[in-house]
């Protein structure tokens, strides 16, 4: 299967536009070195003492190593799984508590995290459509 197609182009093109920023955001992370900081947060949040650390190194390398596998497709519906499981997770511990926005009216919203899983629904329902070979069109029964 082809990385980018003429017949898939806008999907495809949201799959690696997505695929760019999960990862930068990732990479960043450990550039930095705030994984730890992050699993102190999750430990805080309710997860259990000791596992902070070791979830925030499983998010990253899912955004860094994962998105290198959606992009090339390979093993897209558990990394999209993966990636909406931690999106939504950070969506219910962190984000939906500051509201809606995450600039302007409010800060911290939940709407950047919105579009992120709706764009990995997305990437992960073409990659059904692809493999079971369904047109377009929906049929109604």
């Amino acid at each position: 299967m082809k990385i980018f197609a003429r017949a898939s182009a806008g999907t495809d093109l949201l799959r690696l536009v997505l695929c760019a920023i999960l990862f930068t955001h990732g990479a960043y992370r450990f550039y930095e070195g705030s994984s730890p900081i992050l699993g102190q947060i999750l430990e805080e949040q309710g997860f259990p003492h000791g596992s902070g650390t070791w979830l925030a190194y499983a998010v990253n390398l899912t955004e860094t190593v994962g998105t290198v596998l959606l992009a090339l497709r390979l093993l897209t519906l558990p990394v999209c799984a993966a990636l909406t499981v931690i999106y939504t997770t950070g969506v219910i511990l962190f984000h939906r508590h500051n509201g809606f926005f995450v600039v302007g009216p409010g800060t911290g919203g939940w709407e950047y995290s919105a579009l992120l899983i709706t764009c990995l629904l997305v990437t992960a329902w073409e990659e059904l459509k692809t493999r079971r070979g369904l047109s377009d069109q929906v049929q109604m029964r």
